[in-house]
């Protein structure tokens, strides 16, 4: 098991993790249209070749707005 980034761990907000299976086209089509669609508020990790996670905070959208 590899353990997350620090900037990655749970801080108390809601934090969705998405994994993506990148062999399959149209996943990597949802893939895009989710990490734009997050802006600032998503990060990706890549897991190994064929899958990356999409981790969404939420909750930052607060910190954006002020």
């Amino acid at each position: 098991m590899i353990a997350p980034e620090p900037s990655y761990q749970q801080t108390g907000r809601g934090v969705i993790w998405v994994l993506f299976d990148l062999r399959d086209e149209s996943t990597v089509q949802s893939l895009h249209l989710q990490r734009a669609a997050l802006a600032e508020l998503g990060d990706l990790e890549a897991i190994d070749q064929h899958h990356i996670v999409l981790i969404a905070r939420p909750g930052d959208a607060q910190r954006l707005d002020a």
